[in-house]
């Protein structure tokens, strides 16, 4: 496999988005009989690796059922748009609060060039590219979408952003997490064991929501989550609870 794409098992591969530095922002890859979907996009910037990721492992443009961001912050789904172009029976899924910002992006843009500036947007993002709206659909609280008839479950999970979900994927035991289960880089892995710290992005940042959101992803005893920065971490049940408590504390 190229170097930007880690087979993690249970059909799902972590894409390196090669936002900003190796190894801090995923895409992820679920592959079921002969079907795909793509949670989080990265950038626009990404969209090759993801493609290129489709041809490693010998599917077509056609394979993609459904493109899902976890929420609509650029290092997320600001590719979404231009992925969707390549892939021509995709949907996209996304939480009802970010959805009319991926169909017009405008006041995305004009929102993060407030921060960063027009350079730093080019450079970071490149110019976003809107969703269809016949291609696009709201998710809702514990939907049930089934990808090559595996189920792959969606819950509103608000805290570090209102337009969050989180899925939950039964086969795996493992949550795709968005950032609603805080940034762990492998950069700061002692002995082998992974620290975990909160995402507290203005401006929808809530430690309240957070900590009723985590609590229900423990609860389906998780035994591995899919963090978008950076990777799977965990790898039983003690392990998710340990990076849990981490989390919470801070």
């Amino acid at each position: 496999l190229p170097d930007f794409l880690d087979d993690l098992g249970h059909g799902i591969y972590a894409i390196d988005t090669g936002f900003q530095r190796p190894r801090f922002d995923a895409a992820y890859l679920v592959v079921e009989n002969g079907h795909a979907a793509f949670i989080d996009t990265g950038t626009n910037h990404a969209a090759p690796r993801l493609l290129a990721a489709l041809d490693a492992l010998g599917l077509s443009r056609d394979a993609v059922d459904w493109v899902i961001p976890t929420h609509v912050h650029l290092d997320h789904a600001g590719g979404v748009g231009l992925i969707m172009e390549a892939l021509p029976r995709a949907r996209a899924l996304v939480h009802p609060r970010g959805l009319r910002h991926l169909i017009d992006p405008k006041a995305l843009w004009l929102s993060a060039r407030a921060v960063y500036g027009e350079e730093e947007m080019q450079r970071s993002y490149g110019k976003l590219v809107p969703v269809p709206a016949e291609r696009a659909l709201a998710s809702h609280d514990e939907q049930i979408i089934h990808l090559g008839g595996r189920p792959l479950r969606l819950i509103d999970s608000p805290g570090h952003a209102k337009h969050h979900h989180a899925l939950w994927d039964e086969r795996s035991r493992s949550w795709f997490t968005g950032d609603t289960f805080g940034l762990s880089y492998r950069d700061f892995d002692v002995d082998g064991r992974a620290w975990i710290l909160p995402t507290s992005t203005p401006v929808q940042f809530d430690p309240a929501a957070l900590k009723t959101t985590v609590a229900r992803l423990l609860a389906a005893e998780p035994v591995a989550m899919q963090v978008t920065h950076y990777g799977r971490i965990g790898g039983s049940v003690a392990e998710v609870r340990r990076l849990a408590a981490l989390l919470l504390e801070q």
